[in-house]
């Protein structure tokens, strides 16, 4: 496959942009730290007698004490048509279990040696139709002897109780969720940080997982949801719309929401931040009128879409909502928007969106062909309104420009696959052999044409249609003009202020 040349501004562009990225120091709130291009490379041997697992990528080590990890499917489900999950013997749905990481700086990592991290932690099986999977990703709560939260570093990342291992297993390629994580992260002011980690549970070796930090606040926490001035503490939030799952019940809060695409989805909003142990029904309600004021806004017909006293411009940080935009378009992740959604209000007092998941982006949904000829975004949720703008669609078209000559350059995203799997190196055929039969046999995708069979033809499939996807999006992004068009809005835009 044959890749266009950039032009000359480009290729110095791009220079200067992975020259940046390379010399980042230790990760503070306005930096994003690229693991493969600033942590140890894969050495040819190592000094250990070769007994045990030796590797350059942080090593996490999970001690259940022959405890189930709960949180997996039962097969069955409750009236409402929900599935029902394992729970632990004390009908708890997490166990408590010892957490140990071995993040060496100067040397390869093996089980055996000093942990650079020991935490108590409780853990559960996470995530939707993930969680039947082989390969199961997990809710991490690192916490102290009485249970409560017990922020820490982890991989570099700054310090925080929360975090999620995601072991790449529908994605052969191995790399969808570490790249487009970091790619968000370079082009909005805030999308999770991720490190690559290899994990054993009670010795059972389970292959490579991202280390990923959660969508959430506490103290130091780079999402500002909150902060002290003269002994008050003020808040914001933070919203998730998604399918409610059997945690959710007892642990979050369902808000009536104005916005009846969202219900037509079976998906439910629900407040992640506050905590259900801080949110009073004074704060509950507040936040209900606060999103409620939004959504009904942004869903009226008789108000100036631009400008004025309703102006949607009032209620969310557009450039975020624009970046959002086009980093699920470009990946056509068809779930933005509608499953695993956050949407915050920090301290500057306007919405947010959050990128979260992307194992299906770039074609992998399993029921679904998504060829690199479409456009998506613009029927989701928020944005079937927020096209119908002018000035959000030239905004949208602008920003698109800008991110072609970087972090959304073909040559750019190319050259980000092969070096991070250059950096991953031996575990990349560790991983393999250990999901062996899943990555020969296992056939997720319909129809069953669009399945893989290997690493290398997962990896060539992404980058084929990534490669397509930016030419196709270069030539007909701009038809999204068609939906705020006057004609087309009519009844959308006759009230004036």
């Amino acid at each position: 496959m044959k890749y266009r040349l950039l032009g000359v501004a480009a290729l110095v562009a791009m220079m200067a942009v992975t020259g940046v990225l390379a010399s980042m120091d230790p990760e503070t709130a306005d930096t994003r730290i690229h693991q493969h291009l600033t942590a140890r490379q894969p050495e040819a041997g190592c000094d250990c007698d070769g007994s045990q697992l030796c590797t350059h990528l942080p090593l996490v080590l999970i001690d259940t004490g022959g405890q189930e990890i709960p949180g997996k499917r039962t097969g069955e489900a409750d009236s409402f048509g929900e599935w029902l999950y394992t729970v632990a013997a004390d009908g708890r749905d997490v166990i408590n279990v010892t957490l140990s990481i071995v993040d060496n700086q100067d040397r390869n990592n093996h089980p055996s040696d000093t942990p650079t991290l020991t935490s108590r932690t409780e853990i559960r099986v996470r995530g939707h139709s993930s969680r039947v999977f082989a390969k199961s990703p997990y809710q991490l709560d690192f916490v102290d002897e009485n249970g409560e939260p017990s922020p820490a570093e982890v991989m570099g990342m700054a310090a925080h109780s929360e975090r999620v291992l995601n072991g790449p297993y529908l994605d052969k390629s191995l790399v969808r969720n570490y790249m487009w994580y970091n790619i968000s992260g370079e082009a909005m002011e805030w999308a999770p940080n991720v490190r690559y980690c290899e994990l054993i549970i009670d010795g059972d070796y389970r292959g490579l997982y991202l280390m990923v930090e959660t969508i959430t606040n506490g103290d130091n926490c780079r999402l500002n949801l909150s902060e002290t001035e003269q002994n008050v503490k003020t808040s914001g939030y933070l919203l998730r719309g998604d399918r409610t799952t059997q945690e959710d019940l007892g642990g979050q809060r369902d808000i009536y929401s104005y916005l009846e695409r969202m219900l037509t989805l079976r998906t439910d909003i629900l407040i992640k931040y506050p905590r259900r142990a801080s949110l009073t029904e004074q704060i509950q309600t507040q936040i209900e009128l606060n999103y409620a004021a939004f959504e009904k806004a942004l869903y009226s017909y008789d108000y100036d879409y631009d400008t004025g006293a309703y102006s949607y411009e009032n209620y969310i940080d557009v450039d975020n909502f624009v970046d959002y935009f086009l980093i699920n378009e470009f990946s056509l992740n068809v779930d933005a928007g509608r499953y695993s959604t956050y949407i915050y209000k920090d301290m500057s007092g306007k919405y947010k969106l959050a990128v979260w998941d992307f194992n299906n982006a770039c074609d992998n949904f399993p029921t679904d062909l998504l060829t690199p000829d479409q456009l998506n975004m613009s029927s989701h949720t928020w944005y079937f309104m927020l096209c119908k703008s002018e000035d959000f669609v030239q905004r949208i078209l602008e920003r698109y420009d800008q991110l072609r000559q970087t972090v959304l350059n073909e040559t750019y995203l190319m050259d980000y696959i092969d070096e991070t799997l250059d950096y991953l190196g031996p575990a990349v055929t560790r991983n393999n052999e250990r999901w062996k039969e899943a990555m020969t046999q296992w056939e997720p995708l319909s129809p069953a044409s669009r399945n893989l069979y290997s690493h290398e033809e997962a990896v060539e499939q992404l980058k084929e249609w990534l490669y397509v996807r930016g030419i196709w999006l270069d030539e007909n992004l701009h038809t999204i003009q068609q939906y705020c068009h006057p004609s087309h809005n009519k009844t959308y835009n006759h009230w004036t202020d």
